[in-house]
């Protein structure tokens, strides 16, 4: 039996009752941050341009785009809210194949649940299942694919909402290894659109094209049905250096959702190490900013890769500059999405500090290392090592963290009523008969402006 074949079987014969409880739980985590980033991010200016163009060319009203409460096609629905879950960068992620596993998959879902009327137990199956697979094909693929500046979240997306939707639909094992097909030949997403809106639309269109290759395969459309296997295979055309057994060693055992992270801070995660670290040396050690002579910072070289931008000019720009963030932290003490704003990024206090951080690259550190070194005007030092920011794995945030997380963000959208009672679906998320109670909840009609109409 070939890969597409395990992977395919995998996915029709699992079922909510072999998840462990900890897999059910971070499944709620996942959404419960999802619903929060998504609202937030919907008052973005690039959801006002998607849900114009869709206005404009028009879409059976199927399923729902979150905080306006407009209906349009489920896959218009997909590709808006896929959009605007990743649009501020504060989504949860996957260390290990550097994706974000929810962004594309839980529009996807969530589009399909509502216009089927189906169950918040139906969910969480496919949802662990569509997190399985991107992942895992993300482990066969290793990183020289995104080190040649492919985008993770945008290629394992589209397997990941293909996984899910193709089991809320039932599809066979045949049409799914079809539906595989098809999303492998749409992958695509350049890392060279990052600090633009280019890279949330990646997450959009991955949520979109997934759910396509599902309903085209469901309805006869052909495609190779062992993408995963024959030559040349998936891996081969993306990666010099895969492993095509990583996507199914430790299959139903191993659960890679529960190595998921979630953003305590609202920048790209590689950021996060020395977000981190500096918040600590500023609260143990009780210093101002402003005595600060010099910050020296030792990342791994993908965060450098990634994140060296010394100039950043707007808020997407500034999640991607590891100068910024980690000015910000000295300055306020926490990284918050309210505070990549045009202001903050232009002000002088926060450009002086930047031009003090020098950031070196230390090859034997991890991505969730990072060193820091903060020597004061008086001479004074302060040294630290952090060997995983807190919102990773091993270093995790609670249910009840997620809701500080959560309230935070949607506080100016929802009433604290209305936040109480999406906590509370989504705490019981196995026992919601019709996913359209959750999405009526977070339903606010934003306007125009991405403002709550009065």
């Amino acid at each position: 039996m070939n890969r597409t074949q395990v992977l395919s079987n995998f996915i029709l014969d699992s079922s909510i009752k072999d998840f462990p409880a900890a897999v059910i739980e971070t499944a709620k985590k996942c959404l419960l941050d999802w619903i929060g980033v998504t609202l937030s991010g919907a008052r973005d200016p690039s959801v006002r341009i998607l849900i114009d163009l869709i206005e404009e060319m028009g879409g059976r009203r199927q399923a729902t785009i979150l905080g306006y409460g407009m209906k349009t096609s489920v896959l218009n629905a997909a590709f808006v809210n896929g959009t605007a879950s990743h649009i501020l960068d504060y989504d949860d992620a996957h260390e290990g194949t550097r994706s974000h596993p929810s962004a594309p998959l839980i529009p996807a879902l969530l589009a399909i649940s509502e216009y089927k009327n189906l169950s918040g137990f139906e969910f969480i199956t496919a949802f662990v299942l569509g997190v399985e697979v991107g992942t895992r094909i993300g482990l066969s693929l290793g990183k020289s694919y995104y080190n040649s500046g492919w985008h993770a979240t945008a290629i394992l997306g589209r397997f990941g909402a293909a996984a899910g939707v193709g089991k809320l639909l039932k599809l066979n094992r045949d049409r799914l290894a079809i539906a595989f097909g098809l999303a492998a030949t749409n992958a695509g997403g350049l890392r060279r659109v990052f600090g633009t809106m280019g890279k949330s639309f990646h997450a959009g269109k991955a949520a979109m094209d997934g759910m396509l290759s599902v309903l085209l395969s469901q309805k006869g459309f052909t495609a190779p049905r062992d993408i995963f296997d024959g030559e040349p295979s998936f891996f081969e055309m993306f990666s010099g250096e895969y492993d095509p057994d990583g996507m199914i060693r430790g299959l139903g055992k191993d659960y890679q959702i529960l190595k998921n992270s979630f953003k305590l801070y609202a920048a790209c995660l590689l950021t996060h190490p020395a977000i981190d670290g500096l918040i600590w040396v500023r609260r143990e050690f009780g210093f101002h900013s402003g005595s600060v002579e010099q910050i020296d910072l030792e990342v791994c070289p993908a965060c450098l890769a990634v994140t060296n931008n010394t100039n950043p000019k707007n808020a997407l720009e500034s999640k991607f500059s590891i100068y910024f963030c980690a000015a910000l932290a000295l300055e306020k003490g926490e990284v918050k999405e309210s505070y990549f704003t045009q202001r903050l990024i232009d002000d002088k206090r926060i450009r002086g500090l930047m031009k003090k951080i020098n950031v070196i690259r230390n090859e034997s550190l991890a991505e969730s290392e990072a060193r820091m070194r903060v020597k004061l005007k008086n001479g004074i030092q302060y040294s630290h090592h952090v060997d995983a920011p807190k919102g990773d794995p091993r270093n995790p945030l609670s249910f009840d963290d997620i809701v500080e997380k959560f309230k935070d963000l949607t506080h100016p959208i929802l009433s604290e009523r209305r936040m109480n009672q999406i906590i509370l679906l989504v705490q019981n998320l196995e026992n919601l008969e019709n996913f359209s109670m959750l999405i009526k909840l977070c339903c606010v009609n934003l306007n125009s402006s991405g403002r709550m109409k009065a």
